[in-house]
């Protein structure tokens, strides 16, 4: 388990011009913004995929059984990070009142393109390859934009908008741990875990 801190001043991100969608605009009363660096009042970043980078090579790994949900809600990507196993579902939902065009851009694994109407079924595709991270926009709507990092392994995590994230059941082990934030980049540290034992690590962005 961990914590990952941003150390910095953080900054009002871009604002998201929504007019040449109008019914876009309505689901937002008041101005929107594309805050990428999502920092909490003690430094704890938000959105930051962290994951078992190496160590367990030679491991192999059933993919879990539930379905990890990508929503289309106000015309934005909601999560805007996430993380699944390859072979797991993924499923897309479109609960805003206007169609949507989801379109992840990978290289390991195949790229798809497709449209969802509002009220349409959710969709569901599976990624064959592990590979961090994979890019996803609209082509409709130009501002929509997601990463899914997507593991051979269980051992991955989202931060919480406190910046924390545990991993549960890592077997023994030297492990490199390595977080990724779609502006900041990647940070790497080596961590050892001792047999019934835990391990903490935290990472510190600038």
């Amino acid at each position: 388990s961990g914590t990952v801190h941003f150390k910095g001043k953080t900054e009002r991100g871009k604002l998201i011009k929504m007019d040449a969608e109008e019914d876009c605009q309505k689901l937002h009363p008041k101005p929107v913004y594309e805050d990428l660096v999502v920092a909490g009042k003690d430094g704890g970043l938000a959105n930051v995929f962290v994951y078992v980078k190496t160590g367990l090579e030679g491991k192999v790994f059933e993919p879990l059984k539930d379905v990890v949900v990508m929503d289309q809600k106000g015309c934005q990507f909601v999560p805007r990070i996430m993380g699944l196993q390859a072979g797991q579902t993924f499923g897309v939902k479109n609960s805003d009142p206007v169609s949507h065009n989801i379109h992840p851009m990978p290289k390991n694994n195949r790229e798809w393109n497709q449209q969802q109407s509002p009220g349409a079924p959710n969709l569901e595709r599976r990624f064959g390859f592990a590979e961090v991270m994979i890019p996803v926009k609209c082509n409709v709507h130009a501002w929509m934009k997601s990463y899914i990092g997507v593991m051979s392994h269980p051992y991955f995590a989202v931060t919480t908008a406190s910046g924390d994230f545990q991993f549960k059941n890592l077997p023994s082990g030297e492990y490199t741990v390595a977080a990724w934030h779609e502006k900041l980049g990647e940070l790497t540290q080596k961590i050892t875990v001792g047999v019934g034992g835990t391990a903490s690590v935290g990472f510190d962005f600038k």
